[in-house]
């Protein structure tokens, strides 16, 4: 078994992005539960800024990599899309602010049928509590439907719906992926000694 792994230990951590994303997913939920109405252009503007400084970061990192490591690195890549996708949030936020529960449905929805890997791979690698991500799955696919069929008979219901579904994804992200990396690291501690 591994030795104790920490949240932000040198034998196990969270990386920067996997806390700042669920983190901002948490706190966008919340922001959509309080207060619905404000959440409009407030929203876009602040996803739109978040974004752009993941995106800096990345290209800020790639460029500091030694010329060896960044052959092997798509942080360029990865911090263009993150900066040219806030970008893009603040400018067209009037056209997209249509497409919101569509966006966060389907959002939702791919999330949630992405999980089902995850879900297999605890299982296949013998955790306890395998079944714990298998409702986190469910909830995500189940969230990401509703949304998308939008039964509902207001707009405000609707974004504090949204919110709910975000505030949970957001904190099941960040269980998720330390208990993944905890899972992993105690299987292949377990499977080199075999």
């Amino acid at each position: 078994m591994a030795k104790n792994p920490k949240l932000f230990g040198k034998t196990f951590r969270l990386s920067w992005s996997e806390l700042a994303v669920g983190i901002a997913t948490s706190v966008l939920g919340l922001v959509l539960i309080i207060c619905p109405g404000l959440a409009s252009s407030v929203v876009f503007n602040a996803i739109g800024v978040v974004a752009i400084i993941i995106g800096i970061v990345h290209l800020v990192r790639y460029f500091m990599l030694d010329a060896k490591l960044a052959m092997a690195s798509n942080g360029m890549f990865v911090g263009l899309m993150w900066l040219v996708g806030g970008i893009l949030l603040i400018v067209l936020k009037n056209f997209l602010l249509s497409l919101l529960p569509f966006f966060f449905g389907l959002m939702l929805l791919i999330g949630g049928i992405g999980k089902l890997q995850y879900t297999l791979n605890f299982k296949r690698m013998g955790a306890t509590r395998w079944y714990l991500e298998l409702v986190g799955t469910i909830l995500s696919i189940a969230f990401g439907i509703i949304i998308l069929v939008n039964p509902f008979s207001t707009a405000l219901l609707l974004m504090r719906i949204i919110g709910i579904a975000l505030l949970i994804e957001g904190i099941q992200d960040l269980i998720s992926h330390y208990a993944y990396k905890k899972a992993t690291q105690a299987y292949y501690v377990e499977f080199e000694k075999d």
